[in-house]
């Protein structure tokens, strides 16, 4: 059994037992064409987004036309329960003005974090993250205008912090959940349309971030989730040297659930000579490994000193009883 289908069931025995849900949200909701017990129904979408912050976040990403991913009903996130997008929401949005609480949720994993910077507005997180320049050169596939979250390289998370040295640091931030990949060559959309091209000139460049010498082939990348990381990974280095505001620093950070096995496949034939597991092979791409961060989100939650932030007390508690892994 694979970690959707567990997480899956997971998420309906939540749904069924939460007293955070109405009785009206707990039938089972559309997504697609189909009736499905772990989905909320449409009109309750909004109940998938954590209380405290509902309100906030809704009118956020309206005002920054931020896409919903997989989303039916304009202004709504997605009533799937096990969405990734909506799992890196509960767990950030909660954080968007306070910055200890943040810096202390992060510095174990980022011991030079010595506070934590406004990234957009008075915001500490930056959901759906584009560079407002372009640095990747991408054409949007949605009209003429780039959009955040969809049709272009978007980043789910961005966070700045100043270390105790006083460099800024920029995390670009990918949550995962219950994702995983075949091995499916990506290169050709269904248009006919070569997604190497607008990328080939960045990863043959002079600040490629990859070790040219021991997969110096960009093709060789054109397989999930090796193409989205590439992608990030670019947009990365071009960051750190030409993004606004200034940076030192950017690291790519992973969060990713441990028991999700099925995310780890290595999913691109070369790379298999590189390990069996993709955060492994990923790390022996680059040319400064340390460039990129896997963070286990149970460690993540573990390691946060809820005892010193008792306002946050109730989303602690609705994280845990929500996602059974995080107990």
């Amino acid at each position: 059994m694979n970690f959707l289908t567990v997480e899956k069931k997971r998420q309906l025995a939540w749904k069924l037992t939460t007293k955070t849900l109405p009785r009206e949200a707990k039938v089972p909701g559309l997504f697609g064409s189909r009736m499905f017990p772990f989905c909320l129904p449409l009109e309750h979408a909004g109940l998938n987004l954590y209380s405290e912050i509902r309100e906030e976040v809704l009118e956020l990403f309206a005002r920054l036309g931020i896409v919903w991913h997989t989303s039916a009903l304009p202004g709504l996130p997605t009533n799937h329960l096990c969405s990734s997008q909506v799992l890196c929401v509960n767990s950030l949005a909660p954080f968007l003005h306070r910055a200890e609480a943040l810096a202390e949720f992060l510095r174990p994993f980022f011991p030079d974090l010595a506070r934590i910077l406004p990234v957009e507005e008075d915001r500490f997180v930056a959901f759906e993250f584009i560079d407002p320049d372009n640095l990747l050169g991408e054409v949007p596939k949605l009209g003429i205008a780039r959009h955040r979250g969809a049709g272009n390289t978007s980043i789910d998370a961005a966070i700045l912090y100043e270390t105790i040295d006083g460099d800024r640091v920029m995390l670009f931030i990918e949550w995962k959940y219950s994702e995983s990949y075949p091995s499916v060559y990506k290169r050709f959309r269904t248009d006919g349309t070569d997604r190497v091209e607008p990328y080939r000139h960045l990863f043959h460049g002079p600040l490629t971030p990859f070790n040219l010498e021991l997969a110096g082939r960009i093709e060789e990348y054109m397989y999930e989730p090796y193409y989205q990381a590439m992608r990030q990974q670019l947009l990365a280095t071009q960051y750190r040297e030409f993004g606004s505001p200034h940076v030192d620093q950017v690291r790519l950070v992973h969060v990713a659930v441990t028991q999700n096995h099925g995310l780890r496949a290595v999913t691109s034939p070369r790379f298999r000579e590189f390990g069996s597991d993709f955060y492994e092979t990923w790390k022996k791409l680059l040319i400064e490994p340390e460039d990129f961060i896997l963070i286990p989100t149970e460690e993540l939650f573990r390691s946060f000193p809820i005892e010193r932030h008792r306002e946050l007390e109730p989303w602690f508690g609705y994280m845990k009883s929500r996602y059974a892994f995080l107990r």
